[in-house]
């Protein structure tokens, strides 16, 4: 049987996708992969996409909206941008991934843990995974060199610590890539996470700025760090004060550390989108944070004058309002 699977808007390799791969081909299917490689942004041009005809399709979709721009009978559709509750067959998820299908791929990725403590607004998370538990070892996951951990709340895990040890023992070279608790860290937790050998920033979040009081505290247990180390996912909705998003990146730039803006989808609705567009440009690329302000970003990034006074005049706004 001729098997098709379709990544319809991953950026790296799609855990799914690669346990489907080695099922099929343990039953003696032929396994093709093809990357849509629609993009997350809503303002993008995305091209429909109409795969070649397979006896089985599969097509997994990360974000909402992109599964109208894979075209297609018999498709069979999974994955957080189409619902929370499909999954893989129960025979597929006993395997381990195939990574020949993703053949540039130099790196590990999986879940030692799934679920969370928190229940925060805009994350899916506790709805389809449920509360923190333990799925995984860390010996189940590490094909590479190179490892980068999915796990959603891993300093959460009660067992948390005796698994950051194992990776100092191990001397693997990984990352937690969606994040680490800040509120969850202490004096030995921050010593053992010192201690890894980490693969980029150590990534945590600063998602309103309510959190800035313990953010302050808990930075006390990572004085090992070195500057612009610490990269903060920074959430921001057209909801939020825009002086108190101002002020989370302000604070951030203060501390020598990185922020990376998660805009809510809605900001491409907002009256000011194209703010959002040019303060997340800035923040999330660290060369270009590091070494300019946001005003002279804007003066190098547009010719078009009227756009640029009119962030400068929200920044101005915003600034003023939170001091």
């Amino acid at each position: 049987m001729k098997v098709l699977l379709i990544d319809a808007d991953s950026t790296i390799p799609n855990i799914a996708l690669m346990k489907l791969s080695s099922w099929h081909k343990s039953l003696g299917d032929d396994v093709e992969l093809v990357r849509a490689n629609l993009p997350y942004f809503p303002n993008r041009k995305k091209t429909p996409f109409i795969p070649k005809s397979a006896d089985k399709t599969y097509c997994s979709v990360i974000f909402e909206g992109n599964a109208n721009y894979i075209i297609g009978d018999d498709i069979i559709f999974g994955g957080t941008g189409l619902d929370l509750t499909t999954k893989i067959p129960s025979e597929a998820e006993e395997f381990d991934p195939d990574y020949s299908i993703y053949p540039d791929n130099d790196t590990s990725y999986g879940f030692i843990t799934r679920g969370c403590i928190r229940n925060c607004s805009f994350c899916k998370v506790p709805k389809k995974e449920g509360y923190i538990h333990k799925v995984a070892n860390v010996d189940d996951i590490v094909r590479h060199k190179k490892v980068k951990f999915l796990d959603n709340n891993i300093l959460a895990l009660p067992e948390h610590k005796e698994i950051l040890a194992e990776l100092v023992q191990k001397n693997i070279k990984c990352q937690f890539n969606q994040g680490l608790d800040i509120r969850l860290l202490d004096s030995e937790n921050s010593d053992l996470l010192s201690k890894i050998n980490y693969l980029g920033e150590y990534i945590f979040a600063f998602d309103n700025w309510k959190y800035k009081t313990i953010i302050e505290e808990k930075m006390t247990f990572l004085s090992w760090r070195k500057p612009y180390q610490l990269k903060f996912y920074v959430y921001i909705h057209p909801e939020m004060p825009l002086a108190e998003t101002i002020k989370r990146i302000v604070w951030l730039k203060e501390n020598q550390c990185l922020p990376y803006i998660m805009r809510d989808i809605s900001c491409w609705q907002s009256e000011n989108s194209d703010f959002f567009v040019d303060l997340a440009a800035y923040c999330n690329q660290a060369h270009l944070f590091k070494k300019m302000e946001f005003t002279e970003f804007l003066e190098k990034r547009h010719k078009n004058k009227e756009r640029i006074e009119k962030s400068k005049r929200l920044l101005t706004a915003a600034t003023a309002s939170s001091s």
